[in-house]
């Protein structure tokens, strides 16, 4: 909120985090003894990939956890806690409970990327900690996860004017969606509304009802990412 100084009212937005902490996180994250039988219980249940994590030692993998922890991070603001966990953390299949904490998914981020490379995992660990460095939205919320899109950001597609072009594109489009890239298209060729098609004029419906189109495609096909 803003006073009649024009100045923030910071303290009110670091109330909201710690209430949302509190009253929600905290109420629905799942409990594990100890970081063994949460990484037992993530893997037996097809979380996480087994097989990036048996590239290292359990003691490596609990020094990185340890690494992310001792910075005691907390969120700045209400709107980064909440997008981090209504966006990136990982939760039970049901969607009800939360799985990860944000030092969580930095270690499995770091651990992943390192591809076993312990010194490296170190190294990241502490870059993503500091803030120094954020992985793409694509590697940040996959990396690690058994069931999960690709680790890749943005494609560029190039729409050609016929009926098969556009229909490729959407096809291409749905496919690149699903598999959590973000997709990108340039509809310059596209004739504008109303033009000519074979000496009849005024036939061409124009990129407003492609745009429509490749919407409704997004929407059915964003599955992963």
């Amino acid at each position: 909120m803003i006073q009649k100084d024009g100045k923030y009212q910071f303290e009110k937005d670091k109330e909201a985090v710690h209430s949302y902490f509190v009253d929600y996180i905290n109420q629905n994250t799942v409990f594990f003894h100890d970081l063994k039988e949460k990484l037992d219980y993530l893997i037996k249940n097809d979380y996480y990939e087994e097989e990036f994590l048996s590239k290292y030692t359990f003691e490596q993998i609990k020094s990185i956890y340890k690494i992310a922890y001792s910075y005691k991070f907390r969120f700045p603001s209400f709107m980064s806690a909440f997008k981090f966990y209504n966006d990136y953390a990982l939760k039970t299949n049901d969607k009800t409970k939360i799985l990860e904490r944000y030092e969580d998914r930095v270690s499995i981020v770091a651990l992943y990327c390192a591809d076993g490379d312990y010194e490296k995992a170190v190294e990241e660990v502490h870059t993503m900690m500091k803030q120094e460095y954020q992985p793409a939205t694509p590697t940040f919320l996959n990396a690690g996860r058994k069931r999960r899109g690709e680790m890749v950001s943005c494609f560029l597609l190039e729409v050609g004017d016929s009926l098969n072009d556009i229909s490729r594109a959407i096809d291409i489009s749905m496919q690149l969606s699903k598999l959590g890239g973000g997709v990108a298209l340039n509809l310059n060729k596209l004739r504008a509304k109303g033009e000519a098609i074979k000496d009849v004029e005024n036939a061409t419906k124009g990129v407003v009802g492609v745009m429509k189109l490749l919407d409704n495609a997004f929407r059915y096909a964003d599955q992963m990412g």
